[in-house]
């Protein structure tokens, strides 16, 4: 956060107001990610919400690729993410997907445990210590307790996305 403090207290390039420090944030490329995520999640969460406002989701259908881009923002290993900080990324991160493609049947709890689920499976698929890997016809069953109504097909790509694209949080 001291780049941060830096970039925002000492050059005065914005007020003080969450949605401007947030619009500011959102449009440099000169912040780490590692502050940024910290800053955002540490410090100022009322900024995270302005934040992940700015983000467009619009017709991006294929959701893990869309989760996997957003959490590059928050690396979870640099920024000493808890689970209840990545709790409520992916809550913050579900509403403004589900806003943004209103058209796609989506609630936002299940985006949620459609985000939640994809979460846990990349870590199923790719820790070295879990030797019996999670399968497809596993995922969807225990995806579609929590996620009535979603189709079976719909869960399928995104288990084939994440076993062939990689975890969604690196």
């Amino acid at each position: 956060s001291s780049g941060i403090n830096a970039e925002y207290g000492d050059h005065r390039i914005v007020s003080s107001a969450p949605n401007d420090i947030a619009l500011y944030l959102h449009s440099s490329k000169k912040l780490k990610k590692e502050e940024l995520c910290t800053y955002l999640v540490n410090h100022r969460r009322d900024v995270l919400e302005e934040y992940i406002q700015l983000e467009d989701y619009r017709n991006q259908a294929v959701l893990p690729n869309v989760l996997r881009n957003f959490l590059q923002n928050f690396p979870a290993r640099h920024c000493n993410l808890t689970q209840e900080d990545l709790v409520l990324l992916l809550q913050k991160f579900a509403s403004r997907y589900v806003q943004c493609n209103p058209g796609n049947g989506l609630s936002h709890e299940t985006a949620y445990n459609i985000c939640f689920s994809l979460m846990l499976l990349g870590t199923d698929l790719t820790h070295p210590l879990i030797k019996n890997k999670m399968s497809k016809r596993e995922f969807i069953r225990n995806t579609r307790n929590l996620t009535p109504g979603v189709d079976q097909d719909y869960l399928a790509h995104a288990y084939d996305n994440i076993y062939l694209i990689g975890p969604v949080v690196r």
